[in-house]
């Protein structure tokens, strides 16, 4: 008798918002959530922010230390403020805060913008709820 075949796991798609965002800073932005857009429309109306892009910077990151694989990563944000100040900001629930591909991203972040004298932030559902956008 034959065995039964296990019965692949089928990826959730769909559960995000998901469109794109016309800001008179960035242009036309795709965003991937709800919460992404939420933060596009406060960075639109916030009076300190000159300008803000999308997902405009790529910082490589060491995926696995033994065989050396270098990964790409894109932070959601690149602000930059009327004082001249900038800012990374990263979208994230608090739930994936301590995934291991996380913390090796917010490490490399963070590292890049020291070098650049900015601040990295990761914004999770506390945050938004704090600035009124949930």
């Amino acid at each position: 008798m034959p065995t039964p075949k296990k019965k692949r796991k089928k990826k959730r798609r769909g559960h995000y918002i998901r469109g794109t965002y016309h800001s008179p800073f960035a242009g036309p932005c795709k965003y991937r959530s709800g919460w992404e857009l939420k933060i596009m429309v406060h960075l639109d109306a916030h009076p300190e922010v000159e300008t803000w892009s999308y997902e405009s910077v790529v910082i490589e990151y060491i995926s696995n230390v033994r065989c050396m694989k270098v990964r790409k990563y894109y932070p959601d944000f690149l602000v930059r403020y009327k004082d001249g100040t900038s800012e990374l900001i990263e979208v994230k629930p608090k739930r994936k805060l301590e995934q291991p591909t996380v913390r090796k991203k917010a490490q490399a972040a963070r590292a890049w913008c020291e070098e650049r004298g900015m601040t990295y932030r990761m914004v999770t559902e506390t945050e938004l709820k704090v600035m009124g956008l949930l």
